[in-house]
């Protein structure tokens, strides 16, 4: 097996990968926006005093300004440097997994790799650490695909589809 091929990743592509991850860093501060918003409408609307008007008046600004910090902050979270949408070299062959670009370059053996992920954009591989290695599927032909899927089954990486319409689980880890 040999798969070559080179791509540049959209941002739109990073997005898609990044959003989980920053929507759960930014949910308690919406979380708690939301609450003092409902609360400072809530005040402002009933109360009859000045002075507690003022505090919700002054929940709802906060409550603005904390939304909009979540908001930067989860813009900041799924942007992505130039570099990482620069065109990258991808090798694939039956010892490994290679991926460059004029300033980088990773190679990974299939025993290296403890499970894949198989995401609409990606095929994601795992090692035993942090790190994770992205293989964009959409410039993959159908038969490089196929072939791939068939290669990671027979290595244990990931389980054969069931039936039509079948969706494959994702492998467990090698013992």
């Amino acid at each position: 097996m040999r798969i070559e091929f080179t791509y540049g990743r959209s941002s739109e592509y990073f997005r898609m990968h990044l959003r989980l991850g920053a929507l759960r860093a930014v949910r308690s501060t919406l979380l708690l926006s939301g609450v003092l918003v409902s609360c400072g409408i809530f005040v402002v609307f009933r109360s009859g005093d000045m002075r507690v008007t003022a505090v919700g008046i002054v929940a709802i600004v906060v409550a603005i300004l904390l939304a909009l910090a979540a908001r930067h902050r989860y813009v900041d979270a799924v942007s992505v440097p130039a570099a990482w949408r620069a065109p990258r070299r991808w090798l694939i062959t039956e010892d490994a997994l290679e991926s460059s670009t004029d300033l980088t370059s990773m190679r990974w053996t299939w025993g290296a790799v403890r499970r894949v992920e198989e995401r609409p954009e990606a095929f994601l591989f795992w090692p035993d650490g942090p790190t994770m290695f992205d293989l964009p599927r959409a410039p993959l032909t159908p038969v490089q695909e196929a072939e791939l899927r068939a290669h990671l089954v027979r290595c244990g990486l990931l389980w054969p589809i069931e039936g039509p319409g079948g969706s494959a689980p994702l492998a467990n880890d090698r013992l």
